[in-house]
């Protein structure tokens, strides 16, 4: 069986350890240059062999150096394709299932969009439909009861096209959501910073793929400070549900939220159908009622319903209790509470007493066991009931010492109530409706994570704030969160950011190390706004505050969720405004820029790079004075600036700085983007070199981007090496602006390589991904080179695009300008509109001509030509 080195596990293991490529080929006894062919992977090229002796050594070494198994670092090669001459058998998907949507027992009210969601979920083939489908309405109103109902109907059958079924209200970790999904769609483990990519390209094979989430509202904002009402959270999941409503292959969405999803309303027209849950009619309501048991004269039905509001959940809780414990009379039912509780509640939270008088009428222990099933959101098996049971009566209450048939007979007897439901998995498990488990948790009389604590085994081990390795299995990771989480329910804040920091290593080991970006995100959201005063964060000390808010935009910005980024950035420079460490604020206006600057807001990057680069002055910072030159420079030469910009970089180089990292890459481009290849090449593999040497895999990605770009028109295959080192960083970390530099350059190497097709498909990729994250600098040159690779193509659509390419360009970008300006005009020229695309090619000679652009007099010859 063909295998294959797996250089990915290399570079993360190397990288949690903090080890230097220089150290780990010393330990090993290999010199620097063999060991860099390991962890590009370019040692796989012609297939990969463990037969020399020599070979199996190093790998012993490799595995005893760095505690991992030898069969991590030799895994199975992906499978060669087919034979031309053989048509492989589609593959069928038994449905996933993850979380068991639960059902309702009696389904009244909602037939027409059950049998509307039924003709959309059964012909994605052919096109008919938009790509999502959102359930919108108030809690309690049917959402997931229909979702359930079309999941019944298309049963449990293999099918061409997978059916994926996830609850945000059993498991709000967009990770752990994405990587399952890629599992599933794509047959293969994703790395952390791929499970994005690798998702987007199985649904996008065109099969009929389908895949419900259910309860989105957990990880869509309510609105305040930072986000806006019903703004998804995480950005992986918003690009997913993006690219779902603007077409990806035949695969779709059904997604229920009580929040409408802003993030769509772009393709509302097309792409997004939003249906909106009313409250149910006079007759229906009546009808469940009388399905639950409820009985007698008809004005005391017409009273309920009235009093409900027509909303699906109180109609049924007060159903079940009439049957259960009035013999269906509802006329001692409290009509007047229940209107009393919807006019309260805009969103539907009008069952306080009907769950009261449910509480008082249930047995103690039945009760008991509730409110404490109601603590974990994802609810809870036999085991951890029957561990609760044996805890102390204090934190098991009326449950304590209950035998095992107790457990089972009082579970039985809620689901015929319709207060709980099999949640699904191996073991069972048993959960309830969000409403239903936020009653019943406010009557615990101890606090829920005593309740957990009982119900949850122990994590392994005693955490300690600072271990010696950082954890990094998604099984510790998940316990150290839960601890942290209940820190904060704890009212200890301090502790709980201890833990963040300190056992989770913050950005540095969570985000670069193990590219848990989502994960972090959402530890840091638990924090919430300062501007809340009753939020956790309000009563962090300053130093803690600062870093979370600096920290909140690292992983923004690496997720692709620029915005946001920069508020975080903006709350972090007004906290440090006045702090005595001057150095905070400069790096956070330098950070804001770069930013800015990604995003292509250039003038507004300039003002904050400008204002930082005086601070470190006038402060004496050396180190920040060169980072603030170099950027500042790079910003000017986005503006078209030209001479300011090479008079920033020299004025690096008579500092006699060393021009590392970012501010060797900066240059680098500059110098690309004149022409000057060689120099750029010559500076970027010292810079390269150094950055590999210090464990600074991003900066290091960043410098084999440029050297492949450098290199691509005349050694292709060395550009493909350069591009698999770069790969390597994406696939750990997915930063989205190293994304797009892939793409660019994957894009450059299908062109270079005749590949026509797959460089159109890179370009298109790379341009769609900055459009949804808003890097605007990467959307401009990926624009540029999509219009470029059509008119290599003859692409006879090209001219459309080229019309409008112009508008979509920010005119403070003078090099993406100028570029989109040339292809678009050679396109509209070669598609018989030459007067317009004279005119697009003379404002490109005008740019061109003022920024020395070295491809200026081609654009003057497509000008005399025209």
């Amino acid at each position: 069986m063909a295998q294959r080195f797996h250089h990915e596990a290399l570079l993360r293991a190397r990288l949690e350890l903090e080890l230097t490529q220089e150290e780990l080929a010393a330990s090993v006894g290999v010199d620097v240059r063999t060991y860099r062919r390991y962890e590009s992977g370019e040692v796989n090229e012609g297939g990969f062999s463990v037969r020399q002796s020599a070979r199996r050594k190093l790998l012993e070494k490799l595995s005893a150096e760095l505690g991992i198994a030898a069969a991590d670092l030799v895994v199975e090669a992906d499978p060669a394709p087919a034979p031309a001459n053989t048509t492989p058998a589609p593959r069928l998907f038994p449905p996933e299932h993850v979380h068991t949507l639960q059902r309702a027992p009696h389904f009244v009210g909602r037939e027409d969009i059950l049998e509307e969601l039924w003709a959309w979920a059964s012909a994605p083939a052919q096109g008919k439909g938009p790509g999502v489908v959102a359930l919108v309405g108030v809690g309690g109103a049917g959402k997931t009861a229909i979702a359930e109902q079309l999941l019944t109907r298309i049963g449990d059958a293999p099918r061409h096209g997978g059916l994926f079924v996830w609850s945000f209200y059993d498991d709000e970790r967009t990770e752990a959501f994405l990587g399952h999904a890629a599992r599933y769609f794509a047959g293969a483990e994703p790395q952390a910073g791929e499970r994005l990519e690798k998702l987007l390209l199985a649904l996008g094979s065109g099969a009929p793929h389908l895949v419900v989430l259910d309860g989105l509202e957990t990880v869509q904002a309510a609105g305040g400070a930072s986000r806006a009402h019903g703004e998804l959270e995480d950005p992986l999941l918003r690009r997913l549900l993006v690219a779902l409503a603007r077409g990806l292959g035949a695969a779709r969405a059904l997604v229920t939220s009580r929040f409408l999803l802003g993030d769509l309303a772009p393709w509302a027209d097309a792409g997004v159908r939003t249906v909106k849950l009313g409250p149910l009619s006079s007759t229906d309501a009546e009808r469940l009622l009388r399905s639950w048991g409820a009985d007698g004269d008809g004005e005391a039905l017409a009273r309920v319903v009235r009093a409900s509001g027509g909303h699906a959940l109180s109609l049924a809780v007060a159903g079940s209790y009439a049957g259960a414990f009035l013999g269906g009379d509802l006329r001692p039912l409290d009509a007047d509470g229940l209107a009393e509780a919807a006019r309260d509640d805009p969103l539907a939270r009008r069952l306080a007493r009907v769950l009261a008088a449910y509480a008082a009428a249930l047995p103690d222990a039945e009760r008991d066991l509730l409110a404490r099933l109601s603590v974990l959101s994802a609810g809870a098996d036999e085991d951890a009931l029957l561990a609760l049971a044996s805890a102390s009566p204090r934190v098991a209450g009326a449950l304590a010492g209950a035998s095992a048939d107790a457990v089972r007979r009082a579970l039985a007897r809620l689901e015929r109530l319709g207060l709980v439901f099999r949640a699904g998995g191996e073991p069972p498990r048993w959960s309830s409706h969000p409403f239903v488990r936020d009653h019943f948790r406010s009557l615990l009389p101890v606090s829920p994570s005593a309740v957990q604590a009982a119900m949850t085994p122990p994590s392994e081990g005693t955490l300690i704030f600072a271990p010696r390795q950082k954890p990094r299995d998604r099984g510790r990771l998940d316990a150290v969160e839960e601890v942290l989480r209940t820190l904060l329910d704890a009212g200890q804040p301090t502790e709980a950011y201890r833990v963040y920091s300190q056992t989770l290593g913050g950005f540095s080991h969570l985000g670069l190390v193990l590219g848990e970006m989502s994960r972090g995100a959402r530890i840091l959201r638990m924090f919430g706004e300062t501007t809340n005063p009753g939020s956790p964060a309000a009563s962090l000390a300053l130093g803690f505050r600062s870093a979370m808010f600096y920290e909140r935009g690292l992983y923004a910005g690496a997720l692709g969720d620029l915005a946001f980024a920069k508020r975080s950035y903006e709350e972090h420079n007004a906290l440090v405004e006045t702090a005595s460490e001057m150095s905070h604020l400069v790096t956070g206006l330098r950070t804001l820029a770069y930013t800015e600057r990604l995003a292509g807001a250039l003038s507004a990057a300039r003002a904050h790079v400008s204002r930082s680069l005086a601070l470190a002055e006038s402060a004496g910072l050396g180190t920040h004075m060169a980072r603030g030159i170099a950027l500042s420079a790079s910003i000017a030469h986005d503006l078209g600036d030209v001479e300011a910009a090479r008079a920033g970089f020299s004025r690096l180089a008579a500092m006699g700085d060393a021009r590392v990292a970012r501010r060797g890459l900066w240059e680098a481009e500059h110098l690309l983007a004149l022409g000057q290849r060689v120099e750029a090449a010559e500076m970027t593999k010292a810079n390269v070199a150094a950055c590999e040497g210090l464990g600074w895999a991003g900066h290091a990605a960043h410098g084999h981007v440029l050297l492949g770009l450098a290199v691509v028109d005349e050694d292709p295959a060395e550009a493909e090496r350069h591009l698999r080192a770069a790969r390597a960083w994406v696939a750990v970390s997915g930063e989205v602006e190293m994304a797009a530099r892939v793409h660019e350059l994957t894009a450059r190497i299908a062109l270079s390589r005749g590949a026509l097709f797959e460089a159109a498909r890179e370009a298109l990729a790379g341009e769609q991904l900055a459009e949804a994250c808003g890097l605007g600098l990467f959307r401009a040159r990926l624009l540029a080179l999509g219009l470029e690779i059509a008119l290599a193509r003859g692409d006879e659509e090209a001219s459309a695009r080229a019309k409008d390419a112009p508008r979509r360009v920010l005119d403070e970008d003078a090099w993406g300008r100028a570029d989109v300006l040339h292809w678009a005009g050679l396109c509209l020229a070669t598609a018989g509109e030459a007067e317009l695309g004279k005119r697009y090619l003379e404002e490109a000679l005008v740019l061109r001509d003022r920024m020395g652009h070295p491809e200026r007099e081609a654009t003057r010859e497509e000008v005399c030509r025209c």
